[in-house]
């Protein structure tokens, strides 16, 4: 009798890694299993990830992928080549990081109603995460508010999140893990080979319906906003009669339209509380021959062979003042002489809302 020998010729890949693992490469990370590290980077674009036998229970490798990409969005192109995202080794010593870090992580993770699925499984699960409101963004008052700095840096990082590098690949890893989830049957328990006794709730049955979209199609509509409405919001705009968002301007809205996840209070939009276009939102601002601060204030004022513009102090404009602590308000020390780009700049318009998601004040 001849005996056969099977061979194998596939190797079996888990979905939700191979979804995570694909995404971290589309925006340019490759990711490596090491036993000499949990989760970290070695800004060289590489993700180290623990083994599959380091994991505990409620770890998966899409979870940690995601936290990672979430640091890399935080600290921006800069903290990419720096190992560990440019961190100390437990985190302790920046705790704002990585808090700005997992508040980004809730608001990704809720777009697809995934967020205790994707929770962080580290010690801020229980000291950071699990304290974080429905809206992930949202700080007290008396922390600083949309100014509070784990907020601010946490908004900066969905910003870059919507930008080419990130955006479609963020979008598709997102929707193919709710698909993933959708399709799974709801079992209650899962237990480990090695321990049979040990019965926990499979890490699935965490996972709630995503939100349903807002009628412009940009964000998911928001219950911690409920009450409000598209026409109360910072960013509506009356066009024909008709109201729209700067969100999704080619868009006619119903009326009324239900609040969503960007939604801000027009009366909260306040240009002292923000100073977004005259800091590190735009990198200069045109001066005219004619406006009146060449000869008020000549000492601000660059002059180039073809162009003139305002002289700036590091980030923002030397004409700029306030805003070195959350509860401080921005003022201009030439307004009345301000260039005409500056008077021209309009509260409330497109340039105005891209200039505070580049700071980090809107999203």
């Amino acid at each position: 009798m001849t005996e056969f020998i099977r061979q194998s010729i596939h190797a079996y890949e888990d979905p939700l890694a191979l979804v995570w693992l694909t995404c971290a490469a589309r925006v340019g990370f490759t990711v490596l299993r090491s036993r000499d590290a949990y989760a970290s980077s070695d800004g060289q674009g590489r993700l180290l990830i623990a083994t599959e036998d380091q994991f505990d229970p409620d770890d998966n490798l899409g979870q940690m992928i995601l936290h990672e990409l979430c640091h890399a969005l935080v600290e921006g192109e800069a903290g990419e080549a720096l190992t560990d995202w440019g961190l100390d080794n437990t985190r302790m010593g920046n705790p704002w990081r990585e808090h700005a870090c997992l508040r980004l992580q809730a608001w990704l993770a809720d777009s697809v109603g995934l967020r205790d699925f994707f929770a962080p499984t580290t010690d801020f699960r229980v000291s950071f995460w699990a304290s974080l409101p429905a809206d992930p963004f949202a700080a007290p008052a008396t922390a600083g508010g949309r100014r509070e700095r784990s907020c601010v840096a946490a908004r900066v990082g969905a910003w870059r999140a919507g930008q080419s590098r990130w955006a479609p690949h963020l979008t598709a890893a997102l929707k193919a893990s709710a698909q993933i989830a959708a399709c799974l049957p709801r079992g209650d328990v899962s237990q480990k080979p090695d321990e049979p006794d040990k019965a926990l709730p499979s890490l699935w049955t965490t996972v709630v319906p995503p939100p349903p979209r807002h009628p412009a199609g940009h964000a998911p509509v928001a219950d911690y906003h409920r009450g409000q409405a598209c026409g109360d919001c910072a960013w509506s705009f009356l066009n024909r009669g008709r109201v729209r968002c700067r969100h999704a301007p080619g868009v006619l809205l119903p009326d009324p339209a239900p609040a969503c996840s960007r939604y801000e209070p027009a009366a909260e939009l306040d240009c002292q509380t923000c100073g977004a276009c005259c800091r590190e939102a735009y990198d200069s601002v045109e001066v005219s021959i004619r406006d009146p601060v060449n000869r008020t204030h000549p000492e601000l004022v660059i002059v180039h062979e073809t162009h003139r513009k305002l002289r700036r102090l590091g980030h923002r404009c030397a004409a700029l003042t306030g805003g070195d602590v959350p509860t401080e308000p921005f003022a201009c020390s030439i307004y009345p002489q301000r260039p005409r780009t500056c008077r021209e700049f309009t509260r409330g318009s497109a340039h105005c809302l891209d200039a505070r998601r580049r700071v980090g004040l809107s999203l």
